[in-house]
């Protein structure tokens, strides 16, 4: 049974937002998989307890613990702990746009931390990893595997999907505002591209314009439906 779509429109301008940070967004999960106090460190990377935007974004939808398990493992690379490390909010006045990061990421087709960056506390950077999520499937077809590595691929396409379905069950499809407004409509119909890339699936997202999420919520129930049955074999 689908949840319920959150699709009223959230009100955030000036002192009449209630000033929701990204550390008290929904709660990070309990894993059998992975050790509590892993969890908690990436949650303090991902998220930004200072509130520097003021609430202007919806919060992300936290890891799942599959995606955590996963992260834990790709961690054991010190490279790639050192990407990951650098996305955190203390690095935000050195590399706002965690270049390095990102670079990495597009250059090694990195799963793992692109998943994290769709976890992001900044939009923008929520965006960036759900298009290399896109650049990593789109080129999974030119990479030579066994058939243990075509399982695990499996894995995580799975994965994906399901935290992508989960973060359109639990984030406003629209907010009120200029730019934060713009961003948040892009992030959307971009996670919407990604799950049709991972399903082989194609939505018309946006109306005439082209501009903007153009769905009711009997459609976007609908599309939802149809991307959580490609996880049923």
């Amino acid at each position: 049974m689908i949840r319920s779509i959150p699709l009223l429109i959230i009100i955030l301008l000036g002192c009449t937002h209630d000033g929701a940070s990204q550390s008290d967004a929904g709660a990070w999960p309990i894993c059998s998989s992975v050790p509590q106090e892993f969890v908690a460190e990436v949650q303090r990377t991902l998220t930004d307890s200072t509130d520097l935007f003021r609430g202007a974004y919806p919060p992300a939808t936290p890891l799942t613990c599959e995606l955590l398990s996963m992260l834990q493992e790709e961690l054991k690379n010190d490279s790639s702990r050192y990407c990951f490390d650098r996305l955190s909010r203390r690095y935000w006045g050195e590399d706002p746009h965690a270049r390095l990061t990102h670079t990495y990421i597009a250059r090694h087709l990195n799963f793992a931390l692109a998943m994290a960056a769709t976890a992001h506390w900044n939009e923008d950077h929520r965006i960036l990893g759900s298009i290399e999520l896109m650049d990593y499937r789109r080129m999974r077809p030119m990479v030579c595997g066994t058939k243990e590595g075509y399982a695990r691929l499996e894995q995580q396409d799975r994965a994906a999907v399901r935290y992508l379905i989960s973060v359109l069950e639990t984030t406003p499809i629209f907010i009120i505002g200029s730019e934060n407004a713009t961003i948040h409509d892009t992030y959307i119909r971009t996670v919407m591209r990604t799950l049709d890339t991972f399903t082989g699936q194609q939505h018309d997202v946006t109306g005439d314009q082209r501009l903007r999420v153009d769905m009711s919520e009997d459609r976007l129930r609908k599309a939802i439906a149809e991307w959580r049955s490609w996880l049923t074999p």
